[in-house]
C-alpha cells in the first residue's frame, strides 16, 4: 500500500501543482482509511464521480470488484468510467457495496442530501464511506460548484440519510488558505503553460513558485499529525478553523431502522417542493480534480 500512496502522489503532483497539497492530504487518508478497514482484498466498492480514476490504484488492491460511476457530461477523461449514471439516481440494487469513494463530488451536486441517501441505499449494512469535500477554495468547474460544507452540515446530513458519521477532519489549517491564497495571482497565469504541456511538476520554475512551498507545508502537517504532542501539533491546534476542506469517514450501522426519508435540510421540507429534480435528471457529482 505505501508504494501504492506514493505512486498516486506523484501522478496527482504531475497532473496538478496548484492542488498539491489537498490532493495529497486526501491519498493520505484514502490510504490510512483502506489499511484500516478493507485489508482482505475482498468486497465491492463504487467509486462516485470517478473522473480519470486518480485513486484506482489504492482500493483496487483492497477489493475483488470495482465498479467506477460518473455522468457523461462530466470534464474530466472518463473513457475508463463503468457506469455513466446521476448520483442522486444510481442504477444499483440495494446493499450492493461494502464501500464508497466518493472525493470532491457532493459540492457539485445540486442536491447533495439526495445523493447521501442513494449512497445508503448502495452501500451494504456495516459498509463505509470515505468521502472529501472542498471548504475555503475558489469556485470550480462552473456552473455546476453548488456547495460548500461545515463539519456540522456534513454530520447533519450524513446522519439525516442513516449514517453512522465516524470522523470529519480538516485537510489543512489556516497556513494552508494563506498560502494557496498568496499563491493563486502566481499559479493562475501560470497555468497557461498547460497549452504548452509544461505546467508540471518538473517545470523549474512551477516547482519553485507552486509545489515548492506546499510540499514544505505538507512536512509540517504531516509532523503535526504524527506526533501530536510536539510544537508542530500544537501550532496546528491554534492555527484550526479555517481549512481548504474535509475528510468525512461514515459507517452504515447493522441495525436497520426505518427508511429516512429524503429531504431538504436547508428548509426541512420534501425536495420535490422545491422543485427538485428526478434521478436520473440533475447533474450528478464529478470529481473536481483541481480547485
Amino acid at each position: 500500500m505505501r508504494r501504492r500512496v506514493k505512486l498516486v502522489r506523484r501522478r496527482r503532483r504531475r497532473a496538478n501543482p496548484s492542488s498539491l497539497i489537498s490532493n495529497e492530504l486526501i491519498v493520505d487518508g484514502l490510504g490510512h482509511f483502506l489499511l484500516d478497514h478493507f485489508r482482505s482484498g475482498a468486497g465491492s466498492v463504487l467509486d462516485l464521480g470517478a473522473g480519470t480514476k486518480p485513486y484506482a490504484p489504492l482500493y483496487e488492491l483492497c477489493f475483488d470488484h470495482c465498479v467506477a460511476v460518473d455522468v457523461g457530461s462530466s470534464p474530466h477523461d472518463i473513457g475508463g468510467v463503468d457506469v455513466i449514471a446521476d448520483a442522486a439516481g444510481l442504477p444499483f440494487h440495494d446493499a450492493t457495496f461494502d464501500c464508497i469513494i466518493c472525493t470532491e463530488v457532493l459540492e457539485h451536486c445540486p442536491e447533495p442530501w439526495l445523493v447521501l441517501h442513494e449512497m445508503r441505499r448502495v452501500l451494504k449494512p456495516d459498509g463505509r464511506v470515505y468521502l472529501t469535500t472542498p471548504f475555503l477554495v475558489a469556485l470550480h468547474e462552473m456552473p455546476h460548484d453548488y456547495f460548500r460544507f461545515t463539519p456540522s452540515a456534513l454530520r447533519r446530513m450524513s446522519e439525516d440519510a442513516g449514517f453512522e458519521c465516524c470522523s470529519v477532519s480538516p485537510r489543512g489549517d489556516r497556513f494552508a488558505v494563506t498560502l494557496l491564497t498568496l499563491q493563486f495571482p502566481i499559479s493562475k497565469p501560470l497555468q497557461w503553460l498547460r497549452r504548452l504541456g509544461a505546467y508540471g511538476y518538473a517545470n523549474p520554475l512551477v516547482f519553485a513558485l507552486v509545489a515548492a512551498p506546499q510540499l514544505l507545508y505538507l512536512r509540517y502537517w504531516r509532523r503535526a499529525q504524527e506526533r501530536p504532542g510536539s510544537r508542530f501539533a500544537r501550532l496546528a491546534g491554534r492555527m484550526e478553523g479555517a481549512t481548504l476542506g474535509y475528510v468525512t469517514c461514515l459507517h452504515a450501522p447493522l441495525a436497520e431502522g426505518p427508511p429516512v426519508q429524503a429531504s431538504s435540510p436547508l428548509l426541512g421540507c420534501r425536495p420535490s417542493l422545491l422543485g427538485a429534480t428526478h434521478p436520473g435528471e440533475g447533474v450528478a457529482g464529478t470529481r473536481a480534480g483541481s480547485v
